[in-house]
């Protein structure tokens, strides 16, 4: 896998505060990431609709493959 540049960083901060960093998952304030709806190593951009904000815990669930995200 190749290594993110600046401009993936660049977009999980703007998804973030688009999301007013809030959990678009249950609404948590408390430690938000940035998530990649598609992702990097499937050739997901690195724009900034291509990222969705959750909470570390729901983070990890969807990388768990206990939460699905689908974009519309």
């Amino acid at each position: 896998m190749s290594k993110r540049d600046a401009s993936h960083i660049k977009a999980q901060k703007q998804g973030k505060k688009r999301d007013f960093y809030t959990c678009q998952i249950c609404g948590s304030t408390e430690n938000t990431e940035g998530h990649h709806i598609i992702d990097f190593q499937f050739s997901g951009s690195s724009k900034t609709d291509n990222i969705i904000t959750l909470c570390r815990e729901c983070h990890k669930s969807v990388h768990k493959g206990n939460l699905s995200i689908l974009k519309f």
